[in-house]
């Protein structure tokens, strides 16, 4: 997982959140069939495969900044990323009573820490294969040749 990456998902965050707290709960029920582990070609339906990539990522990012972080590199990451009203570097520095300098350091250091603490992420959710060569027009899983 580098900088960018965890970057863009604390930047949607929120969309995830509201993604899974609004998603249809009807498990097995949205979407064709998506096949999750070609080893054994167990199929999970789209919906339910989206359900489960975005509370992963809920869960962990929630659980990285609650646990991994410090009291100051929490503030600034909550603030820049995960507030409904983001706040800039400058802005926080102002809050806090810090220097610009600090807050940016710390800011610094919490994307280090997640970097790490989010690495799992990496395989399970962002080297997901595009899977539209193996269904048909009608869209019904084939299996590939």
């Amino acid at each position: 997982m580098d900088k960018e990456k965890v970057i863009k998902m604390l930047t949607d965050y929120r969309s995830y959140e509201f993604a899974v707290r609004n998603m249809d709960l009807g498990i097995g029920s949205s979407g064709p069939l998506m096949p999750i582990n070609m080893k054994n070609h167990r199929l999970m339906r789209a919906g339910d495969w989206d359900y489960r990539r975005y509370s992963l990522i809920v869960k962990m990012i929630k659980g990285a900044v609650d646990e991994v972080l410090s009291d100051n590199e929490r503030i600034v990451i909550t603030r820049k990323y995960l507030d409904q009203n983001k706040k800039s570097i400058k802005e926080i520095a102002h809050e806090v009573h810090r220097d610009r300098g600090t807050v940016a350091a710390w800011h610094t250091s919490a994307l280090k820490q997640l970097i790490n603490a989010l690495k799992p992420l990496d395989d399970e959710i962002e080297h997901i294969e595009n899977f539209d060569h193996m269904f048909d027009r009608d869209g019904l899983f084939r299996y590939p040749a």
